[in-house]
């Protein structure tokens, strides 16, 4: 008997059955495959009577897809007629507000189809305005989403970029802890401080060195795409504070752990011995005398130039480069100048006696048995500054600080 095949429509069915399936499978996936994350970066400045956003990284925006509100208002684009389409990388688009007291809050949307997304949200804090002086707005812009820091436990997701710091204000040099708050668990980070300088660390140690107001940014990645956010004048940088000091006292004294001071080169010929090693000090460069760990020890600078300066740990930074550390036993630097210093002292309590005078006259603290602390030791008006707390039973400083106390 001859073998039964299938018939000719059964086969046609099947086929057909079969077609039905794979084209149900790929609508599947086209409708559950999340769309792309847009990681388009800005920068936003507030001035006058205007907000002007630039783009300035990744993709570009096609103006048929995106918005922009103003307190959730949105903003006439064509009317404005000040952006090119599609809007790239270095053009700018600049939107008309009314400053008031009140904090404005702004916001790029895009959509193209498959779900809105948030590109950057900024707040503009209200200002009050003083004669003679521009206002100076506060923004957190964005085009990152937001997380708490990591954890093994925690599943990667839309990102949200954001972070706080302490202190946000005060006397130069300012040491700021930046902290990441960002959701979403990013995996890279990229800070930029508004001085030139920037870091890859989740929660960056900054220190800033000239007097300012600083925009900070912070860019945070992971699997699932990107986000940003701006504050613009986040860090303000005040001048320090100059209180001429006199101290005496039969007490030991030391540095502070990670006191710093740092002056620009200005004279041939400067150099200084550390660890047995003798390192050139080029005319014009940066130079920086860290200290690692509380130290006792001596400095003098007199006549614009550096005489002494010995600490039993110190590194050594030339521009920026770490070139050296150890024993830091001879210093010569004809000239310098710019110098910012955040040497604390920190003098022991005790029955030991205590003199202090502030612009040649008694200082009104009367520390009594309990420590003192100076702050941001540097020289005075007349750029004398002498430090001898390399005694156990006797500490002299005289020079200028930002600040003394009694602890």
């Amino acid at each position: 008997m001859l073998p039964r095949y299938p018939s000719r429509k059964f086969i046609l069915a099947a086929l057909f059955l079969l077609c039905v399936i794979l084209l149900a499978a790929l609508a599947i996936s086209l409708f559950t495959v999340p769309a792309p994350r847009i990681t388009t970066q800005f920068n936003l400045s507030a001035s006058g009577d205007q907000i002007l956003i630039t783009h300035t990284g990744g993709e570009s925006l096609d103006c048929r897809h995106f918005s922009v509100l103003l307190d959730e208002v949105a903003v006439d684009l064509q009317g404005l007629g000040r952006i090119e389409c599609p809007w790239s990388i270095g053009e700018a688009l600049t939107i008309p507000y009314a400053p008031s007291g009140e904090t404005r809050v702004i916001r790029i949307m895009y959509d193209a189809g498959k779900g809105p997304q948030e590109l950057l949200v900024a707040e503009i804090p209200g200002r009050i305005e003083e004669p003679g002086t521009l206002p100076t707005p506060t923004v957190h812009p964005t085009t990152i989403p937001q997380t708490p820091p990591p954890s093994p436990t925690t599943t990667p997701g839309i990102l949200v970029a954001s972070f706080n710091a302490t202190p946000r204000s005060g006397p130069v040099p300012l040491a700021v802890q930046f902290s990441d708050t960002s959701s979403g668990v990013p995996d890279e980070w990229s800070w930029s401080f508004g001085d030139g300088a920037t870091s890859t660390l989740q929660n960056p140690l900054h220190t800033y060195m000239e007097v300012g107001r600083y925009q900070v940014s912070l860019m945070v990645k992971n699997s699932l795409g990107g986000h940003t956010r701006i504050s613009q004048g986040y860090i303000s940088v005040t001048p320090a504070e100059e209180r001429d000091i006199f101290l005496e006292a039969s007490r030991g004294a030391v540095v502070s752990n990670g006191g710093f001071i740092e002056f620009s080169v200005t004279k041939p010929g400067a150099r200084i011995k550390i660890g047995g090693t003798t390192v050139d000090l080029p005319d014009g460069s940066r130079v920086r005398l860290a200290l690692e760990g509380p130290s006792k020890g001596k400095i003098a600078i007199r006549d614009g130039s550096i005489s002494l300066f010995i600490f039993d740990r110190v590194v050594l930074s030339v521009d920026g480069i770490e070139r050296t550390a150890g024993s830091a036993q001879e210093i010569l630097v004809p000239g310098y100048e710019r110098l910012i210093s955040s040497l604390n002292l920190e003098v022991d309590g005790g029955t030991g006696s205590v003199r202090i005078l502030e612009s040649g006259l008694p200082a009104p603290i009367h520390p009594g048995d309990s420590p003192l602390h100076l702050v941001s030791l540097r020289p005075d008006t007349a750029g004398i500054l002498t430090l001898d707390c390399y005694r156990e039973e006797r500490s002299v400083f005289q020079g200028a600080v930002s600040s003394y106390s009694v602890l």
